[in-house]
């Protein structure tokens, strides 16, 4: 029998390190091959940190703008004929188109929905009866609450003041404010006061938001009391009162003597 030839040791052990690696080899490539294929496959979970995205802030609404007409030139139009009837608002007394601005629109709103939706697009999708539901609240908020018998909550109850003003050094004007109140005219009051005391009385309209009042040429007091309570006999003594002093000012006369 022959004899096996017998490798040498290192050529052997060389063989077996490369058979080693050739197996790692192998080895990586399949571990890299199921890596890709994972990460392929992998859907990372939603970070926790992530803070979710900050919503804008919403804008102010605009105010509804009027409503607006393209300019045109007074010669681009054809020649006026009659008037232009405008018709105003029963509430507010404003035109149409800017009730909106004016100080009651809650109570316009109804009307202005009814006869000139033109005028508000942006009121086209809303509810006509909730308007009026509106305005009908707003309209009961304005009025005064009245108190058993009649009365009126926090009425100020009428009263005359008769007041003696100088004018001009010794010449004097007695003002008589008040009769309104008691629901006496003041027009005949004035006539009347002219014919008992002979002397000029008018009408002066009040300042600043006074009340009108009646002006006497002259010093009298206790006279106009007792002409007023001959005409008036319900009006008591105690609605009357009598005060001196002061400077008469230039007043607006009505025009009523």
């Amino acid at each position: 029998m022959p004899k096996k030839e017998e490798k040498p040791k290192e050529e052997s052990e060389e063989e077996e390190e490369e058979d080693e690696e050739d197996d790692e080899d192998d080895s990586e490539s399949e571990s890299g091959e199921e890596t890709k294929d994972d990460k392929a496959k992998f859907t990372p979970p939603p970070r926790a940190e992530e803070k979710a995205e900050e919503k804008e802030p919403e804008k102010p609404k605009e105010k509804p703008k009027p409503f607006s007409v393209e300019f045109k030139g007074h010669t681009e139009f054809p020649p006026m004929q009659a008037p232009c009837k405008i018709e105003y608002c029963p509430t507010c007394g404003l035109p149409p188109d800017f009730c909106q601005y004016g100080p009651s629109w809650d109570k316009c709103k109804p009307w202005c929905m009814e006869k000139y939706p033109h005028y508000y697009p942006e009121l086209s999708g809303a509810s006509l009866e909730d308007a009026k539901k509106t305005a009908e609240a707003a309209q009961e908020k304005t009025k005064e609450k009245e108190l058993p018998g009649g009365k009126k909550k926090g009425a100020v109850s009428p009263h005359v003041y008769i007041k003696k003003l100088s004018r001009g050094g010794r010449k004097c004007v007695t003002q008589v404010v008040g009769l309104e109140g008691f629901e006496i005219k003041l027009d005949a009051m004035a006539k009347l006061f002219k014919k008992k005391f002979a002397c000029g009385a008018a009408v002066v309209q009040g300042d600043n938001g006074q009340p009108d009042c009646v002006e006497i040429q002259g010093d009298f007091g206790e006279e106009v009391i007792e002409i007023v309570q001959s005409e008036h006999k319900d009006i008591p003594y105690e609605k009357f009162s009598c005060s001196e002093g002061g400077t008469k000012k230039k007043g607006k006369p009505n025009g009523r003597q």
